[in-house]
């Protein structure tokens, strides 16, 4: 059984097709033509369950992958078996390799010099490259990549507060720091769920109907929040954002739950990291599959189709986005073969 196989009959035990069609249409596409044969890639994606499914059209392809591990970014060590028994190639910590294309995450391997580019997944990539002399396709600029921002985080957050035993949202208020993507799916599923939701952000920001604007510069403002917030959330994305505008001094008095829901370290010092839940890490990385297969499908799918775009076209240096007649394509999926599709048009994505 090659690798390809062994990745589906692992997968089909626990997904359907039904919630990976991005994936499912590379597949088939790419399986005759291999589009990557000969090309090495480097995917830094991070590495769940689901991730694996990333891999099976850039393998039937054609392409080697490696794939890439780091203490930077959060994983799943026992996926790593299964990639040893398939033989596909990893590495941890790793800042070296000879690579066609690199798809990171973070920026975590902005050192290498890939021969065609680099794809990032993520906004805080953006800042590891603004400076770059190679092609970088930034996959966060791009619709598609909303979709699991938003309603994948979302979602990811309502079910990491009910694995930790906070299973009733009704009447509850929810202050949200962060009024992006991140904080407005977040908000949807508190809604959804009964919640009141409180946003604080900068004045002016668009937030959804249903959300009370809080002034994120006005500590006053900031500190009334907090007093009637049952949860606090953090989702600004901003390193050490948090400092200065009074939540810490109150919530280090208080029992409220408080969740952080990016990489970046928002409370800085400000608030012990045993007061956080998941111990200030992102709070759905404590689950087994912290972003569900159906809502990350199309942003895997969307990093692939950017790696064939840089292997075959030249691109000039800096960060891009991705060809809009290849994003259309997945965007057409995503609206007429996805479980999504509702949830999708709901929040106007």
């Amino acid at each position: 059984m090659n690798q390809v196989q062994s990745i589906l009959k692992h997968a089909g035990e626990i997904y359907t097709p039904e919630e990976y069609p991005s994936l499912v249409y590379q597949l088939q596409e790419w399986s005759a033509s291999k589009p990557l044969a000969g090309k090495r890639f480097l995917d830094g994606t991070p590495l769940f369950t689901n991730t694996l499914l990333k891999y099976v059209p850039l393998i039937a392809a054609g392409a080697e992958v490696v794939v890439s591990t780091d203490d930077h970014i959060p994983f799943d060590p026992e996926i790593i078996p299964l990639l040893e028994k398939w033989g596909i190639p990893h590495v941890h910590n790793e800042r070296t390799g000879i690579y066609d294309v690199v798809l990171d995450c973070g920026g975590v391997h902005s050192s290498l010099e890939p021969a065609c580019g680099f794809v990032e997944l993520t906004r805080s990539g953006y800042y590891h490259f603004r400076n770059t002399d190679k092609p970088v396709i930034l996959v966060d600029s791009s619709r598609i990549k909303a979709i699991e921002t938003c309603l994948g985080t979302g979602d990811g957050f309502y079910r990491g507060m009910k694995a930790n035993g906070y299973t009733d949202f009704s009447g509850k208020t929810f202050l949200i720091f962060g009024g992006g993507k991140v904080g407005k799916g977040i908000a949807y599923y508190c809604h959804k769920a009964g919640g009141k939701v409180l946003i604080a952000d900068r004045p002016g920001v668009s937030l959804p109907e249903y959300a009370v604007p809080v002034d994120c510069s006005d500590r006053t403002a900031v500190q009334n929040a907090v007093r009637q917030a049952w949860c606090v959330v953090t989702a600004t994305g901003i390193q050490e954002a948090m400092d200065g505008n009074g939540a810490a001094e109150l919530l280090k008095e208080s029992s409220q739950p408080v969740a952080a829901m990016g990489i970046e370290n928002e409370w800085g010092n400000t608030l012990p990291s045993e007061r956080i839940l998941n111990h200030g890490e992102a709070l759905n990385f404590l689950l087994d599959e912290p972003t569900r297969l159906r809502y990350i499908d199309p942003t895997m799918a969307l990093s692939n189709a950017a790696a064939l775009e840089l292997v075959q076209h030249k691109f000039p240096a800096g960060i891009q986005k991705i060809d809009p007649a290849v994003e259309q394509i997945y965007w057409k999926i995503v609206e007429n073969n996805s479980l999504i599709a509702e949830e999708v048009r709901e929040n106007n994505l």
